[in-house]
């Protein structure tokens, strides 16, 4: 749906960068974007830097930099295709793809965008702890590369304990082993941790036409 959106949406001041993050390599990353075969950049952080700097705990998190280099609405959890879950069928995010094309056409002016206030809550701030489960984090991803797993568990294990609400560590560490070997699955995580996103999606109704 990005590449329909920024077809559609050509010459008109839009690029959208997608950025993969997976602790198993970028040629597991590689082989999702060869498949897709997008028209748009897609960069590939395998030391999860991106996630670090944009204070992210989830995937997807959508953000949105404008002329200037400024994030002007950040970390949406949007996905550009709903599923049904009665049919499985996918159908594109409308109403997402309809917030963007507003801000394509009326740039500052749209509505969509946020205060730097609210968007800097949204983002929120990186703290020592951050930085600490990050380091284990990093640590178990090496140690998992280079044949030692079960120290890598003990690193993610100490990476979640301190930031427990981090998915990107869990989606990652039950990606390298598996859920028996942290205790829980990630729909039990989910109930015992919390949501997956701090906030949900938030749009403000649509102007009348």
């Amino acid at each position: 749906m990005w590449q329909v959106l920024r077809s559609e949406l050509a010459g008109q001041n839009l690029e959208i960068i997608t950025v993969g993050c997976d602790a198993k390599g970028a040629e597991v990353e590689r082989e999702f974007i060869d498949a897709a075969q997008p028209e748009y950049p897609c960069l590939i952080d395998t030391n999860f830097v991106v996630a670090e700097l944009y204070n992210t705990r989830n995937v997807p998190a959508l953000f949105w930099i404008d002329e200037r280099g400024w994030i002007v609405r950040g970390n949406d959890p949007a996905y550009m295709t709903r599923r049904d879950p009665e049919t499985g069928v996918r159908t594109p995010n409308e109403r997402y793809m309809d917030v963007v094309r507003d801000w394509v056409k009326n740039g500052s002016k749209s509505i969509y965008l946020t205060p730097p206030d609210e968007t800097q809550s949204r983002i929120g701030s990186s703290d020592e702890s951050n930085q600490q489960a990050m380091a284990h984090f990093r640590l178990g991803v090496y140690l998992d590369a280079h044949g030692h797993h079960a120290e890598a568990v003990a690193q993610f294990k100490a990476a979640l304990t301190l930031k427990p609400d981090n998915w990107n560590y869990r989606r990652q560490a039950y990606n390298l082993g598996n859920a028996d070997e942290y205790g829980m699955t990630m729909q039990e995580a989910m109930q015992t941790v919390g949501p997956m996103y701090a906030v949900g999606l938030q749009l403000p109704d649509p102007p009348a036409s």
